[in-house]
């Protein structure tokens, strides 16, 4: 076997549609010299992008201090923009969401004016 030649993964990290803009936005590389896979990505995020970088990163920070939210749901929650406490339920599908928490979450959402 050859030695693999290339760029080593030393992390990982759920980040939402609008950090990935952001982060893609800042390259200094001209589209024409991207990969296609990274040109047919931004295509994606600019269609699918619905708040700010800033407005992201503020709001999972406040979905992350609810109880029952980590990163990742807070990225999902973020991507999807859920309007109904069956959004919410459906982005929760591997347990049971007891409480009030989907009725939090959309207060949250609300609040931020991003539903």
């Amino acid at each position: 076997m050859s030695e693999e030649v290339g760029r080593k993964i030393l992390g990982k990290e759920p980040i939402s549609i609008p950090e990935l803009k952001e982060i893609l936005d800042s390259l200094d590389i001209p589209d024409e010299e991207l990969p296609p896979i990274t040109i047919k990505v931004k295509e994606y995020i600019n269609k699918f992008s619905k708040i700010t970088p800033e407005k992201a990163k503020s709001l999972k920070r406040k979905l992350m201090e609810l109880d029952g939210v980590d990163e990742e749901k807070a990225v999902q929650i973020i991507n999807i923009l859920p309007r109904s406490t069956e959004e919410i339920k459906e982005i929760f599908y591997e347990k049971v969401i007891l409480g009030d928490l989907p009725d939090k979450i959309l207060n949250i959402l609300k609040e931020e004016k991003v539903i």
